[in-house]
This record gives C-alpha cells, sequence and structure tokens, in this order.
C-alpha cells in the first residue's frame, strides 16, 4: 500500500490555532524557526505573507523546498539551511517570528527565546509551539532528542524568565490528541523508530519533522477524504473551549514583544 504525507489531526488543531492567533495579530513578514517541511510557512504563504525559513536538517530543507516552490519561484519565501543560533543579529527584521516543535531540542530555552525575539519588530509577535505536559513523555521523546515536555506553568517560567510580555499559554488539539496519544506512541513502537534512540540528539533531532510513520504522518491517499480542513472542523470548535486549560499535549504561546507598535513593512534581505 502506498503512503503519502497527510497532516494527523493534531497538526490541523495547531494550524488552527495559529490561525485564530493571526485574527488579531498585525503584519506580512514573517520567520520560521525550524521550519521542518513547512507546513507553517506554506499556511502562512497562502495566507498573503511573506517570510523566510531556517533549519539545520538539509532534508528537511529539500522537503520545504518542495511544498513551498511556488512561494519561492513568486519571490515570497527563501529558505536558509543553518542553525538559527548561529545567524547574525541582522538576520532579519519581521512582524512575526513563529517556532514549532523546536524549543525542547534546545538544552538553554530561555536563551533561544531571546535570540528568536530579537528578530521580531517592535511590537511584533513571537509563537512558541512546544510539547506540553511532563507526565506524557515517551518514546516518541526519546527518539527525537527532546530535552524536555512542558507543563502550562513551566511554559509560562520560560517565557517571562525571557522578557517577553504577559498573554496566555493556549492547550492545543485537545481532546483529539489526548485521545489518540497512546495509539501514537504505539504506531512509533511498531515503526521501528525506537531504533533512534542510540542516536545522537543532533542527529535524532535533524528527522524529527519529518519523519514517515504509517498512519500518524503518512496515511493511504484516501484518507485527505477524511484528514482534511473541512471534515475535521468540529475539532477546530471543540479545541477553543481548552485553550485556557493545562491539559494539552501541544502547547502554544502567542507572545508579544514589549515595544509599540510599528509599521509593518518588507522583510530584511537574507541568505537564501
Amino acid at each position: 500500500m502506498a503512503f503519502v504525507t497527510i497532516d494527523p489531526p493534531g497538526t490541523f488543531c495547531m494550524q488552527e490555532a495559529l490561525r485564530d492567533v493571526l485574527k488579531t495579530r498585525p503584519g506580512r513578514t514573517f520567520l520560521d524557526v525550524g521550519c521542518g517541511g513547512g507546513g507553517m510557512s506554506k499556511l502562512l504563504c497562502d495566507a498573503g505573507w511573506t517570510g523566510v525559513g531556517v533549519d539545520f536538517s538539509p532534508a528537511a530543507v529539500a522537503i520545504s523546498r518542495q511544498v513551498l516552490a511556488d512561494h519561492i519561484a513568486a519571490g515570497r519565501y527563501s529558505l536558509h539551511a543553518g542553525d538559527v543560533l548561529d545567524l547574525p543579529a541582522d538576520f532579519a527584521k519581521v512582524d512575526l517570528v513563529i517556532s514549532y516543535m523546536v524549543m525542547e531540542h534546545v538544552e538553554d530555552d530561555v536563551g533561544f527565546i531571546r535570540k528568536i525575539a530579537a528578530y521580531a519588530r517592535p511590537g511584533g509577535t513571537v509563537i512558541l509551539g512546544v510539547p506540553g505536559r511532563r507526565d506524557r513523555w515517551s518514546v516518541e521523546d526519546e527518539t527525537v532528542g527532546h530535552f524536555r515536555r512542558y507543563d502550562r506553568g513551566d511554559l509560562e517560567r520560560v517565557l517571562r524568565a525571557a522578557g517577553l510580555r504577559e498573554e496566555t499559554v493556549w492547550s492545543i488539539a485537545v481532546p483529539v490528541a489526548n485521545l489518540l496519544f497512546n495509539l501514537s506512541v504505539w504506531l512509533i513502537g511498531r515503526s521501528g523508530e525506537t531504533a533512534k534512540a542510540g542516536q545522537s540528539q543532533r542527529v535524532q533531532t535533524e528527522t524529527s519533522g519529518i519523519r514517515e510513520i504509517p498512519w500518524k504522518t503518512v496515511f493511504p491517499s484516501w484518507v485527505r477524504l477524511i484528514l482534511n480542513r473541512t471534515t475535521l472542523w468540529p475539532l477546530f470548535v471543540l479545541q477553543r473551549c481548552f485553550y485556557g486549560t493545562g491539559l494539552g499535549i501541544t502547547m502554544m504561546a502567542p507572545r508579544g514583544c514589549p515595544s509599540p507598535a510599528t509599521d509593518a513593512s518588507a522583510i530584511s534581505p537574507c541568505a537564501g
């Protein structure tokens, strides 16, 4: 049976949560830190934003280049292969900095936030997505290079320590991701991903966002009839009831940078 990449329900919910945030956030330019396979960047570019993706995984950059080929050709998106921690301070100035499922791979999470927040314009926004709940540590965390998972209070403290303005931490994809959690762990074990437990943290991280796990990240093509934004709409409505709880296996933090807003303008030139 042939399998193709299709986002699982939790990813659809995370994308919808990003759309919810952007309803109240002005801006047109973005930086996607740890862009992986390019899903979040594509969502933003499709919505009319212009951006840059950064990832230190050559395989992930290659996939993003394919996923965003039309936007790259149109000059709306560029890619940089490298570690964001090595980028110069003037790499970019944007209205929005996003980083999904990256910070848990970085030992110094406070330093990471300070680094990426510096690329946001005064009055801009930083949105972080991380794996939630320490009590859900599993074989997945041990095979993809995670240093930690975050309870709601953990994430709030880290954000405050990094100097970002107080706003709400959201629980994402509740309850669907919670209900599917044990199945997800079982599928990871069944796929042979556990063999990665002996790899270095760096190597684990490089492939963490582009894994091909049958029935978790890749599916038969007919599954698109079930997993799409239209059919999953009830889950998006339901998850909003849980944004303010600590139940999320994924946590998302939209944070403003502590300066007055300024007019949005074009993204700063950077390597593509």
